[in-house]
Formats: structure tokens, C-alpha cells, sequence
């Protein structure tokens, strides 16, 4: 994805070629943590394929089950389908301000068509495409969809992943437009990874403020209502609330929980801002920032630069300058 952040998307793939065999480590760019610059981007994967074809790229994805604990992947692998999923990847597109992004032209309960595009006369290139592809694929079969078939291409369609094997594309197949196909379990199979049980579930004990946000805390990039929340916990939406109002209602909690999940991600340093606001479940960087700073009286960027830790000797800490909008 472009301007993804390098902690998440350059360490796939420097992973996923290590583990083809391909010594990436000279050629890979390295942002400690900060957005990746979308041209360093671009040559870099650019020259992965020109040396090794386009399969390592789109093999990438095959890494999301070592990494689901980054932040970033945990709130994609967090959807309960493709719709979800589809949302949630849009909010992260909205968030990275990526020049590139998923169109999803059509979608049915078992099949999917979708296209990367970019701006007029600017296409994402065959090794975006494949990088993307790829990425969103494992997604999928990560969180839930069985029996999987993936095919490129407008005219010739060539399948590019059945029976969870990836095959490279053909050369002249246009990469760029994606049609996907499944079938969808009511649940998700055990071995896939799953959020948390719900509140009621794990902790019984538990009064109803330290329930809700439990619950909330183990997605927090999941579209929450205070009719969804009293359902998973058992009780109706209009006692659930009275039982918040000491916590500031029903946003007033979500908003703090948030707030401190945020605050947590940005003294670790390890991921961009933006990020952190996708991870968190805020609509967009605006709403982020707005509602942080409401909450802490500073801005995402100013929290970090005043509070994280500082990077060790030799290091140079990108955080506080690469991200603008925070």
C-alpha cells in the first residue's frame, strides 16, 4: 500500500523475500517506523521484481500470521468479513493518504471484484499491484474465507491463488484488476485468529463499565454502538447507559479508551501517527487528531515529541517530523 508505514509493510516484505530466499537487506529501505516516501517505495519494490518477478511480491502477504500483533494488522485481521474488512482497509487508505487505492466495483456475498487505480495518467505499477493483491488476500483467508480463488486480469483472467498456493502472473496480464471468490463459514474456523470472547464471556465478574470496556479495548477498530456493546453484554441498550453515565456515557468511555490506547502506541514509537489513529478506530486523521487533542490538550505528533522515548545512539528519531497532520 503506498506511504505505508516501512515498520509494517517494508518488514513483510524484507520477511517474506528472506524466507524465499532473497537478501533483501541491502536494497530495503529503513524509516524507523516513519511513513515510507512513496518514490523510495516504488524503486525499491520496482527492483524486486525486475531481479526476481513479480511471485516474492505477491507472496508477501504469506508473513500477516507472524506480525498479527502490529497494531495495524491486528485492527485489519479484526473484521468479521468482507465487508468489514473491505471498510476497515479503506479507513487505513484514508488515514496513509495513499496516491494509490483499492475500488471495489462490485461485491457479493461470495465474490468480489476489485481494481488497484491510481490518479489520470498515474497507474500503481505491476509490483504495487501484485504487492497489494497479495496482502489483501491473506486478509481474507485470515478472517474467515474458505476455499479462496483469486484471478487477474480484464480480458484473460489468470488465476493467481486456489488452494492457498500463489502463482505468478503471466507477463501482459494486467495486475491491476482483482475478481475474488469463496465460500463463507458463519464462523470463523478455529485455527484462524480471532478477536477477543466477548466481555460477558471472559469475565463475568466483572461490573458493567469494566465489561464494556474490556469489550471495546479488544477491537477497538470495530464501528461500536451502544446497541451493539449491550447486546454482546447481555442487557439493554437503555440500562447499559444509565450503568456509563458515571464513565461520561457510552462515547464519553469509548473516547477515553481510545485516548489511552493511542497515548500508549505513540510513546512506543514504533509506528507513524497516522497509524495509530487507524489502529485505534478513529474515522480519519482529522478525527484523530481533533479528539485527542481535545482529550490530552495536544495533538498526536506534539504527545509524542513531548513524552516518547528517545531513540538510542545512532538512531534518528523521524516521528515527530515526518507526521504533519498530527
Amino acid at each position: 500500500m503506498d506511504d505505508f508505514a516501512s515498520s509494517t509493510l517494508v518488514a513483510a516484505v524484507r520477511r517474506a523475500l528472506a524466507d524465499d530466499g532473497i537478501d533483501a537487506a541491502s536494497s530495503a529501505p529503513v524509516t524507523d517506523g516513519a511513513l515510507l516516501p512513496f518514490d523510495v517505495k516504488r524503486r525499491f519494490l520496482g527492483g524486486v521484481a525486475r531481479a526476481y518477478g513479480l511471485l516474492p511480491l505477491l507472496r508477501v502477504g504469506v508473513v500477516l500470521p507472524k506480525i498479527a500483533s502490529d497494531p495495524v494488522v491486528a485492527a485489519l485481521l479484526g473484521a468479521e468479513g468482507p465487508p468489514e474488512l473491505l471498510e476497515r482497509w479503506r479507513r487505513l487508505e484514508r488515514f496513509t493518504r495513499s496516491r494509490h487505492h483499492v475500488v471495489f466495483r462490485e461485491a457479493g456475498e461470495r465474490d468480489l471484484l476489485a481494481e488497484h487505480a491510481g490518479p489520470p495518467g498515474a497507474p500503481p505499477e505491476p509490483a504495487e499491484n501484485v504487492l497489494v493483491l497479495g496482502v489483501l488476500t491473506v486478509l481474507l483467508t485470515m478472517t474467515g474465507a474458505r476455499d479462496l480463488t483469486v484471478t487477474a486480469g480484464r480480458d484473460r483472467r489468470t488465476v493467481v491463488f486456489a488452494d492457498g498456493v500463489f502463482r505468478a502472473p503471466p507477463p501482459g496480464c494486467d495486475t491491476s484488476l482483482w475478481r475474488f471468490t469463496w465460500l463463507w463459514p458463519l464462523r470463523r474456523a478455529p485455527s484462524n485468529p480471532a478477536p477477543p470472547a466477548p466481555a460477558h464471556a471472559a469475565a463475568p465478574d466483572l461490573d458493567p463499565v469494566s465489561r464494556a470496556r474490556t469489550l471495546l479495548a479488544g477491537d477497538l477498530a470495530r464501528r461500536w454502538t451502544l446497541d451493539v456493546v449491550a447486546a454482546e453484554l447481555g442487557t439493554s441498550s437503555r440500562s447499559l447507559q444509565r450503568r456509563l453515565q458515571g464513565a461520561g456515557g457510552f462515547q464519553g468511555l469509548l473516547g477515553s479508551i481510545r485516548t489511552e490506547a493511542a497515548a500508549g502506541l505513540l510513546l512506543a514509537g514504533e509506528h507513524a501517527p497516522c497509524l495509530v489513529g487507524f489502529a485505534c478506530g478513529y474515522a480519519d486523521q482529522p478525527h484523530f487528531t481533533r479528539e485527542f487533542k481535545r482529550r490530552t490538550a495536544v495533538t498526536p505528533a506534539a504527545y509524542r515529541a513531548a513524552f516518547a522515548r528517545r531513540p538510542g545512539p545512532g538512531r534518528t528519531d523521524h516521528h515527530s517530523t515526518k507526521e504533519s497532520h498530527g
